[in-house]
């Protein structure tokens, strides 16, 4: 009889700890579903680096183009040749070229596009991170001397 009561309390016992490791993984299995569990849809876009040009109205879209907003924050025009961009996401390597961009010193922020050059998609809505360099050319000296900006954006893949 003693047998069969330590039973029956192992039983409860296994019984209790498996309903509540079930409701855990339920609930973790949820969160993951309405897609709670990824950072860049609470923090939004974040910027890092770029101690030379401020960047501002990024967006990176499902079809892997990045738009974004150039500036010059130090003294000195210069002329941006490239940017390159490496994609953590599906592993493009980007490399833009267009006719160089001149950005003033305290002048208006101008407008840059990058498109992927390899195949690849992303999905719109998941989190994207972006190794970011920018080729320029410091044309307040003479002769112009090339520089590099290096820096990272993360953020929400938006809609195409």
């Amino acid at each position: 009889m003693v047998m069969m009561r330590k039973g029956q309390t192992a039983l409860e016992y296994l019984m209790t700890y498996g309903w509540a490791i079930l409701i855990v993984i339920v609930v973790v299995a949820a969160l993951y579903s309405l897609g709670l569990t990824k950072p860049c849809r609470w923090v939004g876009t974040q910027i890092s680096g770029f101690g030379e040009v401020r960047i501002s109205n990024i967006k990176f879209n499902s079809t892997g183009h990045l738009t974004l907003y150039l500036q010059r924050q130090k003294l000195g025009d210069i002329n941006v040749t490239a940017i390159q961009i490496n994609s953590t996401n599906n592993g493009n390597g980007y490399t833009s070229y267009s006719p160089p961009v001149t950005l003033i010193s305290g002048g208006p922020a101008k407008s840059f596009v990058a498109g992927p050059t390899s195949g690849g998609t992303t999905t719109a809505g998941d989190c994207y991170a972006l190794d970011v360099k920018i080729i320029y050319d410091d044309i307040s000296v003479s002769p112009p001397v090339r520089h590099e900006t290096v820096g990272k954006i993360t953020g929400t893949i938006e809609a195409a």
